[in-house]
């Protein structure tokens, strides 16, 4: 008897544990994709409009570091922009900080890409909204990850 109350028991709070997770991840995504917009709106208003559009080592390094006007990344009085972020957030969903080059916007199939989606001429960013954790070597160039890719 109580081990049929320890199960229904398991059984109520193992499912409402997971939904907190799930609302606790959606909650921190959407916090680090507002902080992210909120910086490249930053950068805009710094630079006459102009988005930042310098990837490198998968990241946008004039987020991160001192730019002048034109948007060249220096130190000393001459670069008095920024940095608009300490560091890249992670993904909440899949943990990947990588960003993404993305030619058309929006992009396509967000359920099926990690990190985070960037489109420079509009200046927009997106989540990837796969939903695991993932080993980086699965990763395509376009922030796509295969089925298998998962864990």
């Amino acid at each position: 008897m109580v081990v049929t109350a320890l199960a229904i028991i398991a059984g109520v709070v193992v499912p409402q544990m997971t939904s907190i997770m799930d609302d606790a991840k959606s909650s921190a995504l959407l916090k680090d994709l507002h902080e992210f917009t909120f910086a490249i709106e930053r950068y805009r208003i710094d630079h006459n409009g102009g988005t930042p559009d310098l990837i490198q080592n998968d990241t946008l390094v004039q987020l991160l570091q001192m730019t002048d006007s034109d948007g060249n990344i220096g130190s000393g009085p001459q670069y008095p922009y920024g940095p608009y972020l300490l560091t890249v957030p992670k993904n909440a969903l899949n943990g990947v900080t990588r960003v993404f080059r993305v030619n058309t916007a929006p992009p396509t199939s967000l359920s099926s890409r990690v990190g985070w989606i960037y489109h420079p001429a509009s200046g927009q960013i997106w989540a990837g909204l796969y939903p695991d954790l993932i080993d980086l070597s699965v990763v395509q160039s376009d922030a796509s990850v295969s089925v298998s890719g998962g864990s």
